[in-house]
């Protein structure tokens, strides 16, 4: 098992990535912490994964929030005693609002979330990897730095932003044997890409199915990876076998794009 005996925090716990890579990671061997703002979903699978078997716990955390971050921390050291993993998964999303229309504050929210909650996390984890001299972060961005997509432009700043600050910390955190990669998925099969269709096949006067053959017809394999295809590429250089693998970016998007 990738992650056997490893501690592994994960936010943004929701349907879609978020529970694909709790139960990938809990598959994988590893005593897993759940995050997010929604406590009911949590709870829910943190009763699925300790019924399975695994070791898990869940705490309410809003990431804009510095303290829910120290928090969160706190808790899982105090119970596991130590971070082995992190995966950085909350994120918010964009209004599809033309620049020239949209309040800024929109942006700023979004930047609150996707950058600055982000790292607030990242480096309240990175205080205790420091002191074991190793660890392993991942960020999961979205095929939009890669592949712009209009009306999206706080969305994807704030991606772009997070991707590069990703590479500064590979470089300055290597000196502790810590491990900072991305994983950049496409449109996958999942509840918010299901959402994004039935708005389009509205407004296009189509239908879901037909929004996902587009969708399927614009990646070379001609399918949409899943959920799940998104959050094994994440265990992958969360664990050992991923070990001299820093200050990289695993593209999960069915040959949509090729970085």
């Amino acid at each position: 098992m990738m992650l056997a005996d490893r501690v592994c925090v994960i936010s943004g716990i929701g349907p879609g990535v978020g529970q694909a890579l709790a139960r990938c990671a809990a598959r994988e061997g590893a005593s897993v912490v759940l995050a997010a703002r929604n406590e009911e979903n949590l709870r829910a699978i943190e009763k699925e994964l300790t019924d399975a078997g695994a070791s898990a716990l869940s705490v309410p955390t809003d990431i804009t929030d510095a303290a829910a971050c120290r928090r969160l921390v706190d808790e899982t050291i105090e119970r596991f005693g130590r971070i082995d993993v992190l995966i950085n998964n909350a994120y918010q999303p964009d209004p599809y609002t033309r620049f020239e229309d949209v309040d800024l504050a929109v942006w700023r929210r979004i930047y609150d979330v996707n950058v600055f909650g982000t790292l607030q996390l990242t480096q309240d984890a990175v205080r205790h990897m420091r002191e074991q001299r190793r660890g392993s972060i991942v960020f999961i961005n979205a095929m939009v730095i890669r592949k712009m997509i209009p009306q999206q432009g706080g969305y994807a700043s704030s991606k772009g932003a997070l991707f590069v600050a990703a590479h500064s910390l590979a470089r300055e955190l290597g000196r502790y044997s810590i491990r900072v990669n991305t994983v950049i998925p496409g449109w996958f099969s999942g509840p918010s890409v299901k959402r994004h269709a039935a708005e389009r096949a509205e407004r296009e006067n189509s239908t879901v199915d037909a929004i996902y053959d587009d969708l399927s017809r614009r990646t070379s394999l001609r399918r949409l990876p899943t959920p799940e295809d998104c959050a094994e590429a994440a265990i992958f250089l969360a664990s050992d076998r991923a070990a001299t693998i820093t200050g990289q970016s695993l593209d999960v998007n069915g040959g949509e794009v090729f970085a």
